[in-house]
Protein backbone atom coordinates (compact mmCIF):
# COMPACT_ATOMS: atom_id res chain seq x y z
CA UNK A 1 0.00 0.00 0.00
CA UNK A 2 1.67 2.89 -0.99
CA UNK A 3 1.18 6.83 0.92
CA UNK A 4 -1.35 8.06 -2.04
CA UNK A 5 -3.75 4.76 -1.08
CA UNK A 6 -2.78 5.71 3.01
CA UNK A 7 -3.87 9.02 2.99
CA UNK A 8 -7.48 8.09 0.84
CA UNK A 9 -8.19 5.96 3.30
CA UNK A 10 -7.71 7.92 6.21
CA UNK A 11 -9.80 10.97 4.23
CA UNK A 12 -12.73 7.72 4.14
CA UNK A 13 -12.64 7.42 8.05
CA UNK A 14 -12.79 10.55 8.90
CA UNK A 15 -15.81 11.32 6.90
CA UNK A 16 -17.26 8.07 7.34
CA UNK A 17 -16.50 7.51 11.85
CA UNK A 18 -16.79 9.89 14.47
CA UNK A 19 -14.05 8.81 15.70
CA UNK A 20 -12.41 9.30 19.58
CA UNK A 21 -8.46 10.33 19.32
CA UNK A 22 -7.16 10.55 22.91
CA UNK A 23 -4.31 13.02 21.75
CA UNK A 24 -6.90 15.61 20.45
CA UNK A 25 -7.85 16.94 23.81
CA UNK A 26 -9.09 20.28 22.60
CA UNK A 27 -11.58 18.12 20.15
CA UNK A 28 -13.28 16.05 22.65
CA UNK A 29 -12.67 18.48 25.67
CA UNK A 30 -16.40 19.63 24.32
CA UNK A 31 -17.67 16.36 23.82
CA UNK A 32 -16.76 15.47 28.05
CA UNK A 33 -18.19 18.49 29.10
CA UNK A 34 -21.54 18.15 26.78
CA UNK A 35 -21.47 14.48 28.59
CA UNK A 36 -21.10 15.84 32.55
CA UNK A 37 -23.12 19.38 31.77
CA UNK A 38 -24.31 19.80 35.63
CA UNK A 39 -20.78 18.79 36.56
CA UNK A 40 -18.16 20.12 34.35
CA UNK A 41 -19.56 23.35 34.74
CA UNK A 42 -17.67 27.02 34.13
CA UNK A 43 -17.38 27.59 38.01
CA UNK A 44 -15.63 24.65 37.99
CA UNK A 45 -13.20 25.46 35.38
CA UNK A 46 -12.52 28.47 37.02
CA UNK A 47 -12.11 26.53 40.20
CA UNK A 48 -9.75 24.16 39.19
CA UNK A 49 -7.60 27.05 37.58
CA UNK A 50 -7.38 29.21 40.45
CA UNK A 51 -6.48 26.03 42.66
CA UNK A 52 -4.11 24.29 40.22
CA UNK A 53 -1.89 24.03 43.02
CA UNK A 54 -3.91 20.52 44.28
CA UNK A 55 -3.76 18.97 40.70
CA UNK A 56 -0.31 17.72 40.52
CA UNK A 57 -0.46 14.44 38.53
CA UNK A 58 -2.70 13.74 35.19
CA UNK A 59 -3.77 10.15 37.18
CA UNK A 60 -5.16 11.60 40.24
CA UNK A 61 -8.98 11.01 40.94
CA UNK A 62 -8.59 12.71 44.15
CA UNK A 63 -7.88 16.50 42.88
CA UNK A 64 -11.17 16.48 40.94
CA UNK A 65 -13.05 15.28 43.56
CA UNK A 66 -11.85 17.40 46.23
CA UNK A 67 -12.40 20.33 43.50
CA UNK A 68 -15.90 19.26 42.41
CA UNK A 69 -17.14 17.07 45.03
CA UNK A 70 -18.13 14.26 43.31
CA UNK A 71 -17.18 10.68 42.86
CA UNK A 72 -16.03 10.12 39.69
CA UNK A 73 -17.17 6.24 40.29
CA UNK A 74 -20.38 7.31 40.98
CA UNK A 75 -20.13 9.89 37.40
CA UNK A 76 -19.55 6.69 35.10
CA UNK A 77 -22.77 4.99 34.55
CA UNK A 78 -23.98 2.78 32.37
CA UNK A 79 -25.81 5.29 30.84
CA UNK A 80 -22.62 7.24 30.14
CA UNK A 81 -20.89 4.49 28.91
CA UNK A 82 -24.06 4.26 25.89
CA UNK A 83 -24.00 7.98 25.17
CA UNK A 84 -20.25 7.39 24.58
CA UNK A 85 -20.76 5.09 22.57
CA UNK A 86 -23.47 7.62 20.56
CA UNK A 87 -21.18 10.25 20.07
CA UNK A 88 -18.17 8.27 19.05
CA UNK A 89 -18.50 5.13 16.73
CA UNK A 90 -14.56 4.66 16.60
CA UNK A 91 -11.48 5.12 19.13
CA UNK A 92 -8.40 5.75 17.38
CA UNK A 93 -5.63 2.77 18.88
CA UNK A 94 -2.49 1.50 17.84
CA UNK A 95 -0.69 -1.58 17.04
CA UNK A 96 3.55 -1.94 17.79
CA UNK A 97 4.78 -4.90 15.27
CA UNK A 98 7.94 -5.22 13.05
CA UNK A 99 6.55 -6.41 10.02
CA UNK A 100 8.27 -7.74 6.89
CA UNK A 101 5.20 -6.71 4.71
CA UNK A 102 2.45 -4.14 5.56
CA UNK A 103 0.15 -5.38 3.22
CA UNK A 104 -0.38 -8.47 4.34
CA UNK A 105 -2.36 -6.51 7.50
CA UNK A 106 -4.34 -4.84 5.31
CA UNK A 107 -4.95 -8.15 3.80
CA UNK A 108 -5.79 -10.34 6.71
CA UNK A 109 -6.38 -7.99 9.35
CA UNK A 110 -4.14 -8.45 12.74
CA UNK A 111 -3.81 -11.83 14.98
CA UNK A 112 -3.70 -12.34 18.45
CA UNK A 113 -0.24 -14.22 19.29
CA UNK A 114 -2.59 -17.36 20.09
CA UNK A 115 -3.97 -17.50 16.58
CA UNK A 116 -0.05 -17.40 15.05
CA UNK A 117 2.10 -19.15 17.95
CA UNK A 118 2.65 -22.28 15.41
CA UNK A 119 3.20 -19.92 12.67
CA UNK A 120 5.83 -18.49 14.70
CA UNK A 121 7.31 -21.27 16.04
CA UNK A 122 7.99 -22.21 12.03
CA UNK A 123 9.41 -18.53 11.76
CA UNK A 124 12.16 -19.81 14.51
CA UNK A 125 13.37 -23.03 12.75
CA UNK A 126 13.39 -20.72 9.36
CA UNK A 127 15.78 -18.03 11.20
CA UNK A 128 17.64 -20.25 13.86
CA UNK A 129 17.42 -23.86 12.78
CA UNK A 130 19.07 -23.34 9.50
CA UNK A 131 22.71 -24.35 10.38
CA UNK A 132 23.73 -20.84 11.12
CA UNK A 133 23.16 -21.48 14.93
CA UNK A 134 24.32 -24.95 15.00
CA UNK A 135 24.42 -24.85 18.72
CA UNK A 136 20.74 -24.25 18.33
CA UNK A 137 18.28 -27.39 17.96
CA UNK A 138 15.19 -28.86 17.64
CA UNK A 139 15.39 -30.08 21.63
CA UNK A 140 16.25 -26.76 22.45
CA UNK A 141 13.25 -25.14 20.90
CA UNK A 142 11.14 -27.37 22.50
CA UNK A 143 12.49 -26.47 25.89
CA UNK A 144 11.82 -23.16 25.31
CA UNK A 145 8.34 -23.50 23.80
CA UNK A 146 7.52 -25.69 27.03
CA UNK A 147 9.21 -22.83 29.33
CA UNK A 148 6.94 -20.23 27.89
CA UNK A 149 3.71 -22.71 28.17
CA UNK A 150 0.00 -22.07 26.67
CA UNK A 151 -0.83 -18.34 28.13
CA UNK A 152 -3.27 -17.49 25.45
CA UNK A 153 -2.08 -14.01 24.20
CA UNK A 154 -4.76 -11.40 23.26
CA UNK A 155 -4.22 -9.12 20.99
CA UNK A 156 -3.15 -5.82 22.71
CA UNK A 157 -4.15 -2.39 21.22
CA UNK A 158 -3.00 1.15 22.79
CA UNK A 159 -5.06 4.12 22.69
CA UNK A 160 -1.53 6.43 22.94
CA UNK A 161 1.65 5.68 20.37
CA UNK A 162 3.61 8.12 22.35
CA UNK A 163 3.47 6.18 25.86
CA UNK A 164 3.92 3.22 23.62
CA UNK A 165 7.15 4.49 22.14
CA UNK A 166 8.30 5.27 26.20
CA UNK A 167 7.60 2.16 27.81
CA UNK A 168 6.30 -0.60 25.05
CA UNK A 169 9.21 -0.14 22.33
CA UNK A 170 9.52 -4.53 22.55
CA UNK A 171 7.17 -5.19 19.69
CA UNK A 172 8.13 -2.53 17.13
CA UNK A 173 12.76 -3.80 18.04
CA UNK A 174 12.40 -7.29 18.18
CA UNK A 175 8.66 -7.71 16.32
CA UNK A 176 6.13 -11.04 17.33
CA UNK A 177 5.63 -11.59 21.20
CA UNK A 178 5.52 -15.02 20.82
CA UNK A 179 9.27 -15.27 18.41
CA UNK A 180 10.97 -12.70 20.95
CA UNK A 181 9.58 -14.83 24.13
CA UNK A 182 10.83 -18.24 22.20
CA UNK A 183 14.56 -16.31 22.23
CA UNK A 184 14.05 -14.84 25.15
CA UNK A 185 13.35 -18.29 27.21
CA UNK A 186 16.50 -20.28 25.29
CA UNK A 187 17.96 -22.50 27.76
CA UNK A 188 21.45 -21.19 26.76
CA UNK A 189 23.54 -19.14 29.19
CA UNK A 190 23.99 -15.09 27.87
CA UNK A 191 22.28 -15.77 24.72
CA UNK A 192 19.46 -12.94 24.29
CA UNK A 193 21.34 -10.47 22.94
CA UNK A 194 23.16 -12.69 20.53
CA UNK A 195 19.76 -13.81 19.24
CA UNK A 196 17.63 -10.80 19.79
CA UNK A 197 20.17 -8.88 17.92
CA UNK A 198 19.09 -11.41 14.60
CA UNK A 199 15.23 -10.27 15.51
CA UNK A 200 16.65 -6.07 15.27
CA UNK A 201 17.30 -7.24 11.20
CA UNK A 202 14.22 -8.57 10.22
CA UNK A 203 11.34 -6.63 9.07
CA UNK A 204 10.82 -2.62 9.94
CA UNK A 205 9.36 -1.12 13.01
CA UNK A 206 5.75 -0.01 12.38
CA UNK A 207 2.40 1.44 14.16
CA UNK A 208 -0.53 0.30 12.89
CA UNK A 209 -3.10 3.30 13.12
CA UNK A 210 -6.44 1.31 13.87
CA UNK A 211 -9.99 2.48 14.44
CA UNK A 212 -11.38 0.82 16.95
CA UNK A 213 -15.48 0.61 16.83
CA UNK A 214 -16.91 1.35 20.07
CA UNK A 215 -19.50 -1.60 20.17
CA UNK A 216 -19.34 -4.41 22.92
CA UNK A 217 -17.83 -7.10 20.49
CA UNK A 218 -14.57 -4.50 20.45
CA UNK A 219 -14.60 -2.30 22.87
CA UNK A 220 -15.83 -3.77 26.62
CA UNK A 221 -17.67 -1.72 28.77
CA UNK A 222 -14.61 -2.12 31.40
CA UNK A 223 -12.73 -0.18 29.14
CA UNK A 224 -15.09 2.47 28.33
CA UNK A 225 -15.75 3.48 31.85
CA UNK A 226 -11.63 3.38 32.60
CA UNK A 227 -11.34 5.70 29.22
CA UNK A 228 -13.72 8.21 30.43
CA UNK A 229 -12.48 8.32 33.94
CA UNK A 230 -8.87 8.94 32.47
CA UNK A 231 -11.12 11.77 30.03
CA UNK A 232 -12.15 13.50 33.54
CA UNK A 233 -8.38 13.53 35.05
CA UNK A 234 -7.58 14.52 32.11
CA UNK A 235 -9.41 17.34 31.20
CA UNK A 236 -8.66 18.28 35.04
CA UNK A 237 -4.87 18.64 34.37
CA UNK A 238 -5.14 20.24 31.37
CA UNK A 239 -7.35 22.86 32.67
CA UNK A 240 -5.34 23.65 35.46
CA UNK A 241 -1.83 23.63 33.62
CA UNK A 242 -3.59 25.46 30.47
CA UNK A 243 -2.74 22.25 28.03
CA UNK A 244 -3.99 21.79 24.64
CA UNK A 245 -2.62 18.47 24.51
CA UNK A 246 -3.32 15.62 26.29
CA UNK A 247 -0.27 13.50 28.37
CA UNK A 248 0.39 10.18 26.49
CA UNK A 249 -2.21 8.04 27.75
CA UNK A 250 -1.65 4.16 28.65
CA UNK A 251 -5.16 2.64 28.26
CA UNK A 252 -5.56 -0.98 26.17
CA UNK A 253 -8.02 -2.57 24.33
CA UNK A 254 -7.53 -6.14 24.25
CA UNK A 255 -8.98 -8.70 22.04
CA UNK A 256 -9.29 -12.47 21.91
CA UNK A 257 -10.73 -12.64 17.85
CA UNK A 258 -8.73 -11.56 14.57
CA UNK A 259 -8.67 -7.71 13.89
CA UNK A 260 -10.51 -7.14 10.18
CA UNK A 261 -8.32 -5.42 7.99
CA UNK A 262 -11.23 -2.72 7.55
CA UNK A 263 -10.24 -1.09 10.78
CA UNK A 264 -6.96 -0.58 9.73
CA UNK A 265 -7.02 2.91 8.57
CA UNK A 266 -3.00 3.65 7.50
CA UNK A 267 0.73 3.48 9.06
CA UNK A 268 3.52 4.71 9.89
CA UNK A 269 7.55 3.46 11.02
CA UNK A 270 8.70 5.60 14.01
CA UNK A 271 12.69 6.51 13.73
CA UNK A 272 14.04 6.72 17.11
CA UNK A 273 13.17 4.04 19.84
CA UNK A 274 14.01 3.59 23.56
CA UNK A 275 15.20 -0.21 24.09
CA UNK A 276 14.68 -0.85 27.51
CA UNK A 277 15.98 -4.39 26.90
CA UNK A 278 19.21 -2.38 26.38
CA UNK A 279 19.21 -0.65 29.50
CA UNK A 280 16.92 2.49 27.62
CA UNK A 281 19.66 3.15 24.55
CA UNK A 282 17.63 4.77 21.57
CA UNK A 283 17.56 2.57 19.02
CA UNK A 284 17.80 4.10 15.32
CA UNK A 285 15.78 2.36 13.32
CA UNK A 286 16.98 3.26 10.01
CA UNK A 287 20.99 2.31 11.12
CA UNK A 288 20.41 -0.37 13.15
CA UNK A 289 22.71 1.50 15.65
CA UNK A 290 22.18 2.51 19.11
CA UNK A 291 22.98 6.30 20.62
CA UNK A 292 23.16 7.00 24.40
CA UNK A 293 19.74 7.98 26.00
CA UNK A 294 21.62 11.02 27.62
CA UNK A 295 17.47 11.82 29.02
CA UNK A 296 17.65 8.14 31.31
Amino acid sequence: MNSGDTESLKHRYSEKHRVFEWKAFTEWKPVLEGMFRDILTPDLKVKIKKNRYIVQYRDDPEAFETLASQSIKAMITMEKISEFRRRYSHIRVYHACRPEDVSIYYEKGILPSIKVKDVQVERFRGIFLNGKFPELTEEILQQSIKIIGSKEDELSLHIDDRFMLEHSTLYLIYGSEYLSNLVNNLPIKNSKEKYCSVLRRIGKPTFFEINLPTTTEYSKDNNLWELIRDMIMEWTYCLAHSRALSSPGDNTFELSEPLPPEHICSHYHPRKIIDRFMGGKIYDTETGEYEENIYE
